[in-house]
């Protein structure tokens, strides 16, 4: 019975292991990029938080809305602010509805702005990402469940 529990606990850490390394790699990358800004590398700042955005990271949506609205690091474009800044408050982030509010009032086809800010969140919006962390999950599940080799263990 000890070994169970043993197995058990194992296959939980190594479920644990990689968000944590992933935590970590995010918060890293995610210092790297607000150095960027703070330095005026826009670019540089822009690519990271985009990719960080895409994994549902609030303060990087935020960020991301900022330069868009701004033109900083990338072309201005306002619906795309207001897509990203909708998903950041979606996830938590303090300013970004202020900020959502405030770059719709400057879009002149608000429901186009709506409409692409809907279409973001079907690819990395909280709920987007969770079906996806879902589907891998299971996924890898399946990929473990069915790796038995004949051995007299039980799979």
């Amino acid at each position: 019975m000890k070994t169970i529990y043993f197995f058990s606990f194992i296959f939980l850490l190594a479920l644990a292991l990689p968000a944590a390394v992933q935590a970590k790699v995010t918060q890293e990358q995610l210092a790297e990029a607000d150095e960027y800004y703070q330095q005026g590398e826009f670019k540089k700042a822009y690519r990271i938080y985009l990719k960080l955005a895409k994994t549902g990271d609030g303060h990087s949506q935020h960020q991301v809305a900022q330069m868009f609205a701004s033109g900083e690091g990338t072309a201005t474009d306002l619906k795309q602010a207001y897509a990203w800044s909708v998903l950041a408050t979606e996830g938590g982030h303090e300013d970004a509805a202020e900020f959502r509010d405030t770059v719709l009032q400057r879009i002149e086809d608000k429901a186009d702005a709506r409409e692409e800010a809907e279409e973001l969140k079907k690819k990395y919006g909280r709920l987007a990402l969770q079906m996806s962390e879902e589907r891998k999950a299971r996924k890898r599940s399946s990929h473990r469940s069915t790796s038995c080799t004949g051995s007299h263990i039980p799979c």
